[in-house]
């Protein structure tokens, strides 16, 4: 089974002859804007600079995703909601025609499966689950925790999956994954090498062989804002939006 997602690619190379495609996002499901409860914003008027320079970018909606993390951020759900009203009233004192919305980046630990038992998750859109895990190592229950998931009727979103240093063979393991059914979430700079060569290898591998579904800023700062501008215009972005069937705008 595992083999079917990779018998299948073709690296498509833009030219001047290929169909053009539109590169801009309307959407944006990844981020950290709320300020103060995370490792992203750390005050309004940071979090104004962003949602302005993202405005400026293109896009039309955001989706902020705080951390969710056992060990470090304990955002409840309501602290969430109750900075999303703040940083909504500030964007609106600002004049930025931006609809923000808000979800929640959740760490696979034990506070992942706490809310999940109790039904306490704040899914983007109402549908996928955004969760991430260690960047080092793979979880053990991994896959128990992805059917806890679907089981509670969501669908699993692999935030970044190019980043995780601990993918070793990683037509096998990306492969297993989408069997299991998750999707994946790509962070766009990882396409610039801003997270490094290893990121960038693997975001190249996903866009090559068809397994990506949603893009995301994951911009914590406004100095990854400014990145995206440069990816938007590499062809790797380009070639990317070709290849594949990329769903933020459907948010």
């Amino acid at each position: 089974m595992i083999q079917k997602w990779f018998s299948r690619k073709k690296k498509i190379i833009a030219d001047e002859n290929s169909t053009p495609v539109s590169s801009q996002l309307k959407v944006d499901l990844h981020s950290h804007l709320i300020p103060g409860i995370d490792d992203g914003s750390k005050s309004m008027e940071e979090s104004v600079e962003m949602l302005r320079a993202l405005k400026n970018l293109g896009y039309e909606k955001v989706i902020t995703t705080p951390h969710v993390m056992a060990d470090a951020y304990r955002n409840s759900t309501q602290v969430i909601r109750e900075g999303l009203e703040i940083l909504r009233d500030a964007a609106k004192r600002e004049s930025i025609e931006l609809q923000i919305d808000c979800a929640a980046e959740y760490y696979m630990d034990e506070e992942l499966t706490l809310r999940l038992e109790k039904g306490d998750i704040l899914a983007i859109g109402g549908e996928y689950l955004l969760f991430e895990t260690s960047y080092y190592s793979k979880p053990l229950n991994f896959e128990e925790i992805i059917f806890e998931i679907q089981a509670k009727g969501y669908k699993p979103l692999l935030a970044h999956p190019e980043r995780y240093r601990y993918i070793q063979d990683p037509k096998k393991e990306f492969g297993r994954m989408k069997e299991l059914g998750v999707y994946f979430q790509l962070d766009i700079n990882s396409l610039g090498g801003h997270y490094g060569k290893q990121a960038m290898d693997n975001a190249g591998l996903l866009s090559e062989y068809r397994m990506i579904d949603f893009l995301g800023s994951d911009a914590h700062n406004k100095r990854q804002i400014s990145f995206l501008e440069k990816v938007f215009l590499d062809s790797s972005y380009v070639n990317l939006l070709r290849n594949n069937v990329i769903l933020n705008d459907g948010l």
